[in-house]
């Protein structure tokens, strides 16, 4: 009995361009009792331990029947990187994101024929989700484990549109993940990267007794940098004893400019100095997990030490025509790339980090009246670049009261936080909107002001209404405590014999002001929520014989959770009592790259 009274948390950190895991038995105290997975499977690891695994996957059909994920993707092998980010396809596309358009364009986020972002997504979690019961399995038995609950805390970018999160909810169920046979119920929940990064650094920082621990009334920015995103979220510290309590501060921002914008660029300068040499070469030569790429992945993460060296050289073999003897030495088949080639690639990603922090900090300051940030923690795969750190030092650090500091492995930050937030039920108290939320409304017809060729009459009570204008629930910025939910009444005319399965759409939008009609381009359709009164006694509501059919006023409500633990958009239809709506929202997909 003692066995199924407790569980183990797992916190999963499913990256761009690496994946780390996490696990602790809720017989855990601290974060110190947190194991992080140290070794993973696959001969092209260079050493015995590793925090994380390449978030690459290579299928057999384009590798001799070998189905490979991880380290075990060789150099040389067909495969599939990068594929976290077509999982948010649906977020329109800001100045910070660019490059994006650039690397869709040479291919770089390319998919096999057969198969979507999410099937790609769960083909390579299924190989991190075998490998995580394997080595909880060899601390706690075979046996132990399928009378063990698991809980996995996935990490998501904060700045994420609601289909992203739920791509990844399902890519992991279809992985494996909450999904086993047997007596037990697993379960997945979702936790904002920079919000598991603060409860990771925060909780070290009230404790380490270095005089740099967190006090009441501290405003602390994260900025997560990660391969992928970068998001930055800001918090005040409400309290640090008995028990750590902290909030969001102001709505945070971000944008796809993580380590992978800087590989991108480096492939467009590839491109613009040998043209189709580089180019065509077959993807394997020079994709991520390539020898060549390695060879960068291993010069990126130096450039910024005044001990790197100035200029740096990348075996390809290829034949490019009349290029400069600086760029290529043709006897060795050496690419070369200098000092000033690395810092015109670093250069445009950490200015837009950079803009992005000025901006959160302004906005931070705006919300609380005064001048509240000091202390920046620097979080992420990205934030191990020291190019990185010290323009953060060099930008933020001379004024003297704000406060850089990067946690010992700032990549396990993450992944960490995210086993704690289940550990300890840390959580931020209040998270701000990303976004507005909202339906559309009809409302009665007014001359002069509304577009008469788009009215209609109501067939129930005969006036004539303009549709389009749109009624908000929740505004971009607006505190959402956990659970929060907000319900709206609609009421819909029905005629006896029609179908009785409506649709609602929800939408979103991302501009500060919250537009008042649904056709402005701000206005994203969210998804679909799919209303059945089939089962209804439809003798309950109003209604009045026309033309010998039965007319009925319908009514129901439409609640929305957006504080869900789940970490997703959940809602519920009610009429009358009786539940009439589905669960989940069926996500309209927008394609922006």
């Amino acid at each position: 009995m003692e066995q199924n009274r407790h569980k183990i948390i797992v916190g999963v950190d499913y990256g761009t361009t690496f994946t780390g895991a996490s696990y602790v038995s809720t017989r855990g105290k601290t974060i110190d009792d947190i194991v992080l997975i140290k070794s993973w499977p696959g001969r092209a690891r260079h050493t015995e331990t590793v925090l994380k695994t390449p978030s690459r996957v290579a299928y057999a059909t384009d590798n001799n029947g070998k189905h490979r994920w991880g380290y075990q993707v060789e150099p040389g092998m067909m495969s599939y990187s990068w594929t976290k980010l077509l999982l948010d396809r649906g977020t329109p596309l800001t100045s910070y994101d660019a490059a994006l358009e650039g690397a869709a364009a040479i291919g770089m986020f390319r998919l096999p024929e057969d198969k979507d972002a999410v099937q790609v997504a769960s083909d390579f979690l299924s190989g991190v989700y075998e490998h995580i019961l394997t080595t909880i399995a060899k601390q706690i038995t075979e046996e132990a484990l399928k009378l063990t609950p698991l809980e996995f805390w996935f990490t998501v970018p904060a700045i994420w549109s609601d289909e992203a999160k739920s791509s990844t909810l399902e890519a992991a169920r279809r992985a494996g993940f909450g999904s086993r046979k047997g007596n037990v119920q697993d379960t997945i929940c979702l936790i904002p990267e920079p919000e598991a990064a603060a409860i990771a650094a925060l909780r070290r920082s009230v404790n380490d007794g270095l005089g740099l621990s967190v006090k009441p009334d501290d405003g602390v920015l994260v900025c997560d940098c990660g391969g992928g995103t970068v998001d930055i979220t800001t918090y005040l510290v409400k309290q640090v004893q008995p028990t750590l309590k902290f909030e969001e501060l102001c709505t945070g921002i971000g944008g796809k400019c993580g380590s992978t914008a800087v590989d991108r660029k480096f492939y467009n300068l590839m491109g613009q100095i040998f043209g189709k040499a580089f180019s065509d070469l077959p993807r394997r030569r020079t994709a991520p997990g390539s020898d060549f790429m390695n060879k960068f992945e291993i010069i990126k993460r130096d450039f910024g030490y005044p001990s790197a060296e100035m200029t740096h050289e990348l075996f390809l073999n290829m034949n490019p025509i009349g290029v400069n003897a600086e760029y290529f030495n043709e006897d060795e088949s050496l690419v070369i790339v200098s000092h000033n080639d690395l810092q015109s690639l670093f250069d445009p990603v950490v200015e837009k980090i950079i803009s992005l922090v000025r901006q959160q900090i302004v906005d931070a300051n705006k919300e609380a009246g005064r001048e509240v940030i000091n202390r920046i923690i620097l979080v992420g795969g990205f934030g191990d670049s020291e190019y990185l750190r010290n323009a953060f030092r060099n930008t933020f650090g001379p004024a003297g009261n704000i406060t850089v500091t990067v946690p010992n492995n700032a990549q396990a930050a993450i992944v960490q936080g995210a086993a704690l937030r289940g550990l300890e039920g840390l959580r931020a108290d209040n998270r701000r909107s990303r976004r507005h939320y909202g339906f559309t409304w009809a409302h009665r017809f007014r001359k002069c002001l509304d577009n008469e060729k788009d009215s209609f009459v109501d067939i129930y009570d005969g006036d004539r209404y303009a549709p389009g204008y749109m009624e908000w629930m929740v505004s971009k910025g607006e505190q959402i405590p956990d659970g929060y939910s907000q319900q709206v009444e609609v009421s819909i005319s029905h005629r006896e014999g029609d179908g009785l399965v409506f649709v609602d759409s929800l939408y979103s939008c991302d501009v500060e002001q919250a537009p008042t009609r649904v056709e402005h381009k701000g206005v994203q359709k969210v998804g679909e929520i799919i209303v059945n009164f089939e089962k209804v006694d439809l003798s309950r509501f109003p209604h009045k014989v026309s033309e010998g059919k039965i007319l009925y006023d319908l009514h129901y409500g439409i609640k929305v959770i957006f504080g869900a633990q789940e970490g997703v958009l959940k809602f519920e239809a009610h009429s009358e009592g009786q539940l009439i709506g589905a669960t989940s929202i069926n996500f309209t997909h927008t394609s922006f790259y």
